[in-house]
């Protein structure tokens, strides 16, 4: 009967190891393997070896990192090439000293990737998750096996009319980018948007309908030029029907949130051409705005009720009216409606009436961070409506409610272990505000 038993849990044992293996993949064997020890520590055997160094910038949180980490770092071709090339470090950019080494090679978001030379120089720094393809790319221009940016460049100007050329240029352009520093950075800044804008005009309309150039129309068409932005979702739309057959719904959404976004600017602004945007969802961005697909709402009714109550809001500091509008934007939107959107509601309040919100104000804005915070599983998002209510609590004297808002803010920041600056910050926020609180009850 023991053997029985014996034989049985050696059996399960051996089909939990077998489970376990399938569920890691390759990485053991087949993937990249990665360095042990510090970046210091790496850094000397890149030296020693005579290799370049390849650091993944992660964060224990970051879903692309660990999908990245899973799906494409457990390759073959990625780990055979990796291994032969580089010295490869994994990184948790926001612990110990990490942090400083994540803002030396100005890491601002997860995943990022980055190719450095044994001195410790970058030679090219990669935000955002990347396919096979895009690494090995990556990969091959930092080891010279392929072209790399500053020859690219000496090719556009030797001949500045092939559109090859400036396609492969601009694709390389962020990372480029990310590695430059100073004024070095300014002055490519400067060359690569006149270069984007020129190769824009140059292959508009139906030339730009591909999956590279869409890609370089995301990672360069910024908000600070909004006439030329304004450009780009007209010409997009134009061709809508083309757009979404080469790439799918993404062009349409494109379109939607940098309408959404003028017409909200504008609204925030006082100013009343918020309206003409908001036009548009029902007249020319019509197509558009069918792929968000809404259910007992249309697109434009939605858009006119909450801009024209944001436009109330901040020019004429209507609360009341505010107020009255949201109530009706949340019952006619019913099952489209996100946690995001009450506690935006609330955030608009405090934000353009501030000091003058009186105390039933203060009730509205609590109800609705209540109802955003029964929601929300994002930290950061929790965290920032236990203080929003904490807030409104104060304002009505109900200090010992404040309290414990607060509190239960400060401890949900411990579900940020391991991101220390901005679990740092905030809790400091938070201790900040408790101190007020004393100083209120005496």
């Amino acid at each position: 009967m023991k053997r029985r038993r014996y034989i049985l849990l050696l059996v399960a044992l051996l089909m939990l190891t077998v489970q376990l293996r399938a569920q890691q993949g390759p990485e053991a064997t087949n993937g990249i393997k990665f360095f042990k020890g510090t970046f210091s520590e790496a850094l000397a055997q890149a030296k020693q070896e005579n290799k370049l160094l390849f650091v993944d910038f992660y964060a224990v949180w970051c879903v692309p990192c660990k999908k990245m980490a899973k799906t494409v770092f457990t390759q073959e071709e990625v780990g055979k090439y990796f291994n032969e090339h580089f010295i490869c470090l994994q990184l948790d950019a926001e612990k110990g000293e990490n942090v400083d080494i994540a803002k030396n090679y100005k890491v601002v978001a997860y995943p990022t990737v980055a190719f450095i030379a044994p001195d410790g120089k970058a030679l090219s720094v990669n935000t955002g998750a990347m396919d096979k393809d895009e690494l090995m790319e990556a990969a091959k221009i930092a080891a010279g096996e392929s072209v790399s940016f500053e020859e690219l460049y000496n090719k556009y100007k030797a001949d500045n009319n092939d559109l090859d050329v400036q396609q492969q240029l601009l694709l390389k352009a962020p990372s480029f980018l990310q590695a430059q520093e100073g004024m070095d950075a300014d002055k490519w800044v400067t060359r690569l948007q006149k270069l984007y804008k020129n190769y824009v005009a140059a292959k508009a309309p139906l030339k730009l309908i591909n999956e590279n150039d869409y890609r370089i129309i995301l990672t360069l068409e910024g908000d600070e030029d909004k006439e030329h932005k304004q450009y780009m979702i007209d010409l997009m739309n134009d061709r809508l029907d083309d757009w979404m057959k080469a790439l799918g719904k993404a062009p349409a959404y494109y379109i939607v949130e940098a309408n959404d976004i003028f017409a909200e600017d504008m609204a925030k602004d006082g100013n009343d051409k918020y309206k003409e945007y908001v036009e548009k969802v029902k007249n020319q961005y019509a197509k558009a705005y069918e792929v968000v697909g809404l259910t007992g709402i249309t697109p434009y009714e939605k858009a006119k009720l909450y801009f024209d109550a944001l436009f109330n809001l901040y020019k004429n500091k209507d609360v009341n009216g505010y107020v009255k509008a949201m109530e009706t934007y949340f019952s006619k939107m019913e099952n489209n409606l996100r946690s995001a959107d009450y506690g935006k509601a609330a955030q608009n309040l405090y934000m353009a009436a501030g000091k003058s919100l009186k105390a039933k104000d203060h009730e509205v804005a609590i109800k609705w961070a209540e109802k955003a915070l029964a929601q929300e599983d994002a930290v950061m998002d929790r965290v920032n409506y236990m203080v929003m209510i904490g807030d409104s609590y104060r304002e009505l004297k109900n200090y010992g409610k404040a309290r414990e808002y607060y509190n239960q803010a400060f401890a949900e920041t411990l579900r940020l272990e391991n991101m220390e600056m901005p679990q740092a910050m905030l809790q400091g926020a938070i201790k900040q505000k408790l101190s007020t609180l004393e100083l209120l009850e005496k």
